[in-house]
């Protein structure tokens, strides 16, 4: 018995220093998560901006809701960012709030115009009536999120600074609606306008060694994963 208990022993002590002489990438287990996402190398981190972004299962994005009355949107907002004044043409929203704060506004058209706001915290819900303008804003120094839906398979979604600035209407109405001048006009339009795309980057020595189409393909395939790990992030 003790000839059996010494070998375990000895069969115990051979296995952990065979671990420790492991190389690390043969280790089992994933390393402690010590940030919210890596850089690419490379990068520059005052050009990575946290900014809104909404993903929608509506009827275009989701055919199956057609006829269904119901749609979806999770929305994720970076610090001080804003989802600006817009309106729902076909449905009332219901926002609610996942991680805060959240900073939330309508317009009550019957009301000559009131303005209603409130602070949500996570846990928090409110309504937006079909057809009125309103806007989420997040005031806090983190990421905020929320969860909307929708009593329509296809709300609409109207923008506000898009629909008087991104659709053509003369400059000269603009000019007389809001009381200013052609170059406070131009330069709204301007502003509003998305940022052109970067140029892709010369191939390195390193992605040619790869090889032809193959190394292309890869590199374009890494950037479509890094792209869809910020997406998730931010």
């Amino acid at each position: 018995m003790a000839i059996v208990l010494g070998f375990r022993r000895l069969m115990l002590l051979v296995a952990v220093v065979a671990i420790q002489h492991l190389p690390r990438s043969a280790r089992a287990g994933d390393p402690d998560i010590l940030t919210d996402f890596v850089l690419p190398q490379g990068a520059d981190p005052t050009e990575i901006n946290l900014t809104f972004t909404a993903s929608k299962a509506t009827a275009p994005e989701f055919p199956a809701l057609i006829g269904q009355s119901v749609s979806f949107a999770a929305l994720v907002y970076g610090p001080g960012t804003v989802n600006p004044p817009y309106i729902h043409p076909r449905a009332s929203e219901l926002l609610v709030v996942v991680q805060g704060p959240l900073l939330v506004g309508l317009v009550d058209a019957g009301r000559n115009g009131t303005v209603h706001t409130a602070a949500l915290e996570a846990g928090d819900a409110f309504v937006f009536p079909k057809g009125m303008v309103h806007w989420q804003l997040n005031n806090g120094s983190g990421v905020a999120r929320a969860f909307s839906a929708f009593g329509s398979a296809s709300p609409g979604t109207v923008s506000l600074p898009a629909a008087l600035f991104e659709t053509g209407i003369d400059d000269a109405v603009l000019e007389k609606s809001f009381r200013t001048d052609e170059a406070t006009v131009e330069e709204l339009k301007h502003d509003l306008q998305p940022a052109p795309a970067p140029e892709p980057a010369p191939p390195s020595s390193s992605s040619a060694a790869i090889g032809g189409g193959g190394g292309r393909a890869l590199a374009a395939a890494l950037v479509c994963v890094v792209g869809a790990a910020f997406s998730l992030v931010l």
